[in-house]
């Protein structure tokens, strides 16, 4: 039997393939996304490394079109929802869901933060000087993503709770209002700060309610209750895109969909605004209007096996794309593998495509070495363990976000703390994946 013919047998018949199609062409979107963005160029004979929206700010309409994570967390929303509804049905603990949960979504940062650290070590202790390409920062940035999607999880059997026993509609109203307001003082007021990062330190609690309202509106995807007919699909899109049209073109909200990094200049991801909500209003209209052709398409068993594949090893695919690319970048443009430019020009976007193709290279061989830390089977703990308590799990979620702020605030590297490691951080880290009970299990894959 090939590989695609035991994947196809093997995939249950109730398993919703579109889903594992959202969720792969949304990571690999990003990941292409994040690829292009950089720029290195030629300045007068030294490397110059840049970010792409920032140098040719008229790029910034296209992030309207890569800015998809609002799509992960809205299909994050079905998928918990149905795994939550099954491990309810059993009988299990709410933070024993969440410890399982964890396990696969935090065990792949495991061999990325550790071998960031010895990297940036070595790097500290024997080239000191040496000027790395878009650095330690760039490599550990992607896991935000993992910071949000723990929490909004961790909260799951709160709001699925609230959206069977109320609907979700007040609360995603409620969320709307409190972003707005949120947006309104970020834009105003505390224009020019206090700021945590770049952006006024305002903007933090969107971080919390925007992604919470995008993964809130996967249970009404869940329970059949979005727009079925083309028409009230139709409608969907055009609310969004008439929002997006207002928010950006009227209203204060600036063009692009992502953080310009190194920027204070405003932007709607990082941390989010309510034009996400018009966003992905869009994208899910997209999305409903195209879910029966591409579900015939993923029938195709070769089609599917692609899917299924991808989707087995999705986080370690996301969590190394970065590392992968500051790899690519610090062999083949020293070595002058690469030709560079001088500005972003017609022939640097042709470049895009042998560098974009290095970049998979360099990914492929690291996710084979890295992909078994997410494919390992998840164990339980034992029942009534001390860790399956609402408290130990909050703490643990609460702590790893911490922890990757801090990563990424200070980019791995803490001068004046030993080894020039950031400390704090990386404790609350590996506490959080303990209490979580990643690092207990992760030994025994």
């Amino acid at each position: 039997m090939s590989w695609v013919d035991r994947i196809d047998s093997e995939t249950p018949a109730d398993r919703d393939r579109y889903l594992d199609l959202l969720r792969v062409a949304s990571i690999l979107l990003v990941v292409l996304g994040h690829w292009v963005v950089r720029v290195v160029t030629d300045a007068d004979g030294e490397l110059a490394i840049g970010y792409l929206l920032a140098l040719a700010p008229g790029s910034q309409w296209a992030t309207l079109l890569v800015q998809v994570m609002p799509l992960f967390f809205l299909v994050g929303g079905v998928v918990n929802a149905q795994s939550w509804r099954r491990a309810r049905d059993r009988r299990d603990a709410a933070a024993a869901w969440v410890e399982l949960r964890a396990q696969r979504l935090l065990r792949p940062t495991l061999p990325l933060v550790a071998v960031l650290v010895i990297l940036a070590v070595l790097l500290h202790q024997l080239a000191p000087e040496y000027e790395v390409i878009f650095g330690f920062r760039a490599a550990i940035f992607p896991i935000w993503f993992l910071a949000a999607y723990i929490l909004v999880t961790a909260l799951t059997p709160l709001t699925l709770a609230w959206h069977e026993r109320w609907g979700s509609g007040l609360l995603l109203a409620c969320c709307a209002l409190a972003v707005l307001l949120v947006d309104s003082l970020r834009f105003t007021v505390f224009a020019d700060g206090p700021f945590i990062g770049t952006q006024p330190a305002v903007a933090a609690i969107n971080v919390v309610i925007v992604w919470l309202a995008i993964h809130q509106v996967g249970y009404l995807w869940a329970d059949d209750q979005l727009p079925r007919t083309r028409s009230g699909q139709m409608a969907l899109l055009l609310a969004g895109i008439a929002a997006l049209l207002l928010m950006i073109g009227v209203g204060p909200y600036p063009l692009t969909m992502v953080p310009i990094e190194g920027s204070q200049a405003p932007n709607n991801a990082g941390p989010p605004t309510g034009a996400l909500f018009g966003l992905v209003a869009v994208q899910l209209a997209v999305v409903l209007m195209l879910r029966s052709r591409l579900t015939a398409w993923l029938e195709n068993r070769v089609a599917w096996a692609l899917v299924a594949l991808l989707g087995a090893g999705l986080m370690t695919v996301y969590l190394w794309h970065q590392p992968a690319m500051v790899l690519a970048a610090n062999i083949v443009y020293p070595l002058g593998w690469m030709p560079l430019r001088d500005t972003v020009d017609l022939q640097w976007w042709l470049l895009r495509l042998p560098w974009v193709a290095i970049c998979a290279m360099f990914l492929a061989i690291v996710v084979a070495l890295a992909w078994r830390f997410e494919t390992a089977p998840a164990a339980r703990g034992a029942p009534g363990s001390w860790r399956h308590s609402p408290l130990v799990s909050l703490s643990g979620v609460l702590l790893f976000g911490f922890g990757v702020a801090g990563f990424i605030e200070l980019g791995l590297t803490q001068p004046g703390m030993p080894l020039s490691l950031p400390w704090v951080p990386l404790a609350a880290y590996l506490i959080a994946l303990w209490l979580l009970g990643v690092i207990r299990y992760a030994r025994r894959t």
